[in-house]
């Protein structure tokens, strides 16, 4: 087994804003994440902003749906998602 040496630099932030509608149960959120696998390297760098809203429906019952535009710095890729969960509390 070869074991080889050395430091890989990796950059990365996000940040996250959300507000909560109580008469609605309803809370917007949207988040932007940057993350740069190896600051060395030109063109792999990948930016990732969700749009999103969770509806509660009581105190134990959540929905979420969010969509993820994901936007590579080199190569495009067509990887976007569509999320959905939901989440009770027993």
């Amino acid at each position: 087994m070869e074991v080889h040496e050395g430091s890989i630099n990796r950059s990365g932030y996000w940040a996250q804003a959300m507000y909560m509608f109580e008469d609605l149960m309803l809370q917007p959120i949207v988040k932007f994440e940057n993350y740069d696998p190896n600051t060395d390297l030109n063109d792999d760098a990948q930016n990732i902003i969700t749009f999103g809203a969770n509806y509660f429906f009581n105190d134990w019952t959540r929905l979420q749906l969010n969509y993820l535009y994901k936007a590579e710095e080199g190569n495009e890729v067509s990887n976007d998602e569509i999320l959905m969960q939901l989440q009770v509390k027993f």
